[in-house]
């Protein structure tokens, strides 16, 4: 594998963590305390987030049918 396809791995599982935690947050009881405005920024980046996670995810499936094409 090569050095590149490590580092999109490792980026997408600190993104995914990042998601989780972002959600978790957004369905507490501590976000229903902030000002709807902050609220809409924060399910705006979430949305962002995941975008960004499946683009990766793409990025990822890819370098399978590399793989299988040159080995």
């Amino acid at each position: 594998m090569e050095e590149y396809q490590k580092r999109v791995i490792a980026e997408k599982a600190e993104l995914d963590l990042k998601i989780i935690k972002l959600a978790t947050f957004i369905h507490s009881d501590k976000f229903d305390n902030i000002s709807a405005k902050k609220q809409d920024i924060l399910y705006h980046q979430l949305t962002v987030m995941m975008e960004y996670s499946k683009s990766l995810c793409m990025r990822m499936d890819s370098f399978k049918s590399t793989f299988t094409l040159t080995n």
